[in-house]
């Protein structure tokens, strides 16, 4: 029986091409395209995506037997199973973007970069780490792209949590030049009446795109030969109607996929490099945005001391407050310093400025999981979670740390910093009062040039979100951000229906504080930009 031609190259131009059954010397039969009219297109570049649980693997099954002019009665599954990793639905059935090279019955090769389901219940770390593996494997085995398709459910109505989150993803992930290459695939629509999807729902930049449904006959032709050997055995009725609705099914199929390549004929394809720049400017988005939230934190922490230091000032002595008061303004402050394009592991654990592991040999992950196993900051202890492992470096819990292309610096001086003016006041007061008051009006004017400090580094990151705006297909960062959050809170009213650990509950609070905080600074970036 005749296989579809397809494999995971290192090299798609050097894609192996099966000419005889396994095992056999005969050359498999001639085969001819069962989609009319072909397309010229001598090499079709397409990336897959879309949420877990929506059918990317059997769609990418259908176009290998379809393409290669296997007809309905002889499909194969054929997929690189290790790439499967079993399990709940709920989570990404594939774990790794991955390259497919299909050889068509006319000689014509489509490579797929089949990839991870987003909106992960692992979380938003393991999306993370999906992304940033997406990103790469474009950037590894495609210059240019024909198209992207995305696959979701058409029996919805509307957008749910997850799907919107996918999209918002992918809407940041690319830039608007490729508004044009992206199409949409509704699984499971077995007629028009079963198409439930709100176009509308869709995000602004994609309610234009292309969509075609699809009622899979992959799946339903996989269905009936199981059927065919299943115990106690299916009526013939039953069999009967099952073949049938396959072959209906495959006939619509073809006629579909007919009008999609004819689609893609007239795509322009579009550079790749462009994708990564986008998204490397999206991690250092990330980047800064992390460095605005701890040198908000700081100057908080130490606004709170010096506050702290006020309100002592009736109950303590003159000395022990200029004690204080010069330990508070010798505390260290700490931004984000860039080390592109090496990455570091980090501790982002409230005061803790660690970095615990500078050049890290572990390849960049956003996935703390598989930081905590393979950085050598942390060792495997008998009986304790990998979140829970504990860094040499800083002591604190591996869930604590990320991968940053960056390291803490320290970017205030330890010295005593005192106006020369307000010092020599300081000198010539004559009373303790006096000189206590002069040095709370020291520590109000460093307040008042570190909340300036702040709206510098707020107007830094809103112009960069401003330039991201202007080549992101979504137009926007914080979309993003706030599909998070509501994915987030979502899970969370999950997790207390099923009675979660307290534990666990924290960690999942910690998360939504993290992305609130994030679109908190966002927002107020933004608003200048809102105000022109």
């Amino acid at each position: 029986m005749s296989q579809p031609v397809v494999s995971k190259p290192t090299d798609v131009s050097t894609a192996p091409v099966v000419s005889a059954e396994p095992g056999t010397t005969d050359p498999k039969p001639v085969r001819k395209m069962t989609i009319q009219p072909p397309w010229t297109k001598r090499v079709i570049n397409l990336i897959l995506i879309g949420e877990t649980g929506v059918g990317k693997t059997a769609m990418l099954n259908l176009l290998a037997n379809v393409c290669a002019g296997i007809p309905l009665e002889e499909f194969e599954e054929k997929n690189d199973l290790e790439n499967e990793q079993g399990g709940s639905t709920s989570t990404s059935q594939t774990n790794r973007p991955h390259l497919y090279n299909i050889t068509c019955a006319n000689g014509h090769k489509i490579n797929i970069l089949d990839t991870p389901g987003l909106a992960d219940t692992r979380g938003t770390d393991k999306d993370n780490e999906h992304k940033d593996a997406i990103a790469n494997a474009i950037k590894t085995h495609f210059e240019v792209v024909d198209a992207v398709i995305i696959l979701a459910n058409g029996t919805q109505a509307r957008l749910g949590a997850a799907t919107e989150y996918t999209l918002k993803t992918i809407s940041n992930m690319f830039p608007n030049s490729i508004v044009d290459n992206i199409a949409f695939v509704f699984t499971m629509v077995s007629t028009p009446a079963s198409f439930n999807f709100d176009k509308n729902s869709l995000p602004t930049e994609l309610v234009n795109s292309r969509i075609w449904g699809i009622d899979n006959p992959f799946a339903q032709w996989m269905k009936y030969r199981k059927m065919l050997v299943q115990e106690p055995p299916a009526t013939e009725e039953a069999l009967d109607e099952m073949s049938e609705s396959a072959h209906r099914g495959y006939v619509k199929v073809l006629r579909m996929l007919s009008q999609f390549f004819q689609w893609l004929e007239k795509c322009k394809v579009q550079a790749t490099k462009s994708i990564y720049e986008l998204y490397l400017m999206s991690m250092d988005i990330e980047i800064q945005i992390s460095g605005v939230i701890s040198r908000m934190s700081q100057t908080e922490d130490r606004r709170t001391k010096l506050k702290k230091l006020q309100d002592d000032f009736q109950d303590q002595g003159h000395k022990m407050l200029s004690e204080k008061y010069e330990r508070i303004i010798n505390t260290p402050f700490y931004e984000h310093e860039s080390t592109a394009p090496v990455h570091n592991t980090l501790c982002i654990s409230g005061q803790c400025f660690s970095n615990c592991h500078t050049n890290c040999t572990v390849g960049f992950t956003m996935d703390r999981e598989t930081l905590a196993r393979l950085c050598a900051s942390f060792d495997e202890t008998p009986g304790v979670a990998l979140l829970d492992r504990i860094c040499k470096d800083c002591g604190h819990p591996a869930k604590d740390h990320q991968h940053y292309q960056a390291r803490w610096t320290k970017k205030i001086k330890t010295d005593t910093i005192i106006d020369p003016e307000i010092k020599a006041r300081y000198d010539a007061a004559k009373t303790e009062s006096g000189k206590i008051t002069i040095l709370m009006e020291q520590a109000q004017k460093e307040i008042d040039a570190l909340e300036k400090d702040i709206i510098d580094c707020e107007k830094e990151l809103g112009d960069l979100c401003e330039r991201f705006a202007k080549l992101s297909l979504s137009g926007s960062f914080i979309g993003y951000i706030a599909s998070a959050i509501a994915l987030l809170k979502m899970r969370q009213e999950t997790l207390k229906k099923e009675g979660t650990d307290v534990e666990a509950m924290e960690r999942m609070a910690q998360r939504i504080e993290r992305l609130e905080k994030k679109r908190k600074v966002l927002e107020e970036a933004e608003k200048p930009k809102k105000k022109k």
